[in-house]
């Protein structure tokens, strides 16, 4: 078996690159991006409208910056993502539970407009 030369350079430098651990970088912006997920959340009346969700994004997002301090980013990063996700879900209930209230309104408000348009013009007299 022949022996390649410039192989043992490359295996000796992905050997280090492995004994050494190479670390992710912190996750800073998708902590941030579930911050502001959150607060947007809070703000469209998710508390009141999907509490459960909107609590869960909180719970990961705050483990998220436990395990910044912690500097596993690998696990900040997953659980930041996964809040975003949350509060995604949270603010999209509650939008859509906004625009059913809002579809519900505009339908009575035809339906009494309809009626008012086939009563006879001398009952409006």
């Amino acid at each position: 078996m022949k022996f390649n030369a410039t192989l043992l350079p490359a295996l000796a430098c992905g050997l280090l690159l492995i004994g050494c651990g190479v670390s992710p970088a912190p996750p800073t912006g998708a902590v941030s991006r579930a911050e502001l997920a959150v607060m947007q959340a809070q703000s469209s009346n998710a508390v009141e409208l999907d509490p459960a969700s909107l609590r869960l994004a909180k719970e990961k997002l705050d483990a998220a910056k436990q395990a910044m301090g912690a500097k596993d980013y690998l696990a900040a990063g997953r659980l930041a993502e996964q809040a975003l996700v949350d509060a995604e879900t949270a603010e999209a209930h509650a939008m859509t539970h906004t625009a059913k209230q809002a579809a519900e309104e505009m339908r009575t408000s035809i339906e009494l407009l309809r009626q008012n348009l086939e009563r006879p013009l001398n009952e409006t007299n």
